[in-house]
């Protein structure tokens, strides 16, 4: 087997992750005099495994190792496809996208988070997934029950009424 070695390699890409890995630090720092209750989600929750998440990440992209011969990475095993898409199928599928968020968005301003994320639970599933309306409706239900049922009935947090309803 063969001796690995370490380089260290700089990319401009890299800087998106310092970034992180900075602001994960920040957080913690500023967060660790809280009382404990306070900086269990905060601190312990968010910011020390970003911090792990990010300084891993950095690490794998400033260092590089020259592998043995046949010796692989989860990476390398796995498949990979190089699909190219025509520019129309592109521009068509991104303006679903945004036509989508924009009215999931819309809909949650005028009719509420309860009624509009079952309502575009269902229409998603029976415009984009083509699911028969048993499945799409069972599936809206179920986004309704935990929406209300969990939250505002177990939990008593209530979400905002929508315009057309204030």
């Amino acid at each position: 087997m063969e001796n690995r070695r370490l380089r260290l390699r700089f990319r401009p890409g890299s800087l998106l992750t310092f970034f992180f890995l900075a602001a994960f630090a920040l957080a913690v720092t500023a967060g660790w005099q809280w009382p404990f209750i306070a900086k269990l989600m905060p601190v312990y929750s968010v910011a020390i495994p970003g911090a792990l998440l990010a300084l891993t990440q950095l690490y794998r992209e400033v260092t590089a190792w020259k592998r043995a011969e046949g010796e692989s990475t989860a990476y390398e095993a796995d498949e990979v496809f190089d699909t190219r898409l025509d520019r129309q199928t592109e521009i068509s599928r991104t303006l679903s996208f945004f036509g989508w968020f924009v009215g999931g968005a819309a809909a949650t301003w005028l009719f509420g988070i309860v009624i509009a994320l079952p309502l575009m639970m269902l229409l998603y599933t029976l415009i984009e997934g083509k699911e028969k309306w048993r499945v799409s409706f069972i599936m809206s239900i179920g986004i309704f029950l935990l929406i209300w049922g969990v939250f505002e009935y177990l939990l008593e947090t209530r979400w905002p009424s929508g315009a057309l309803f204030q």
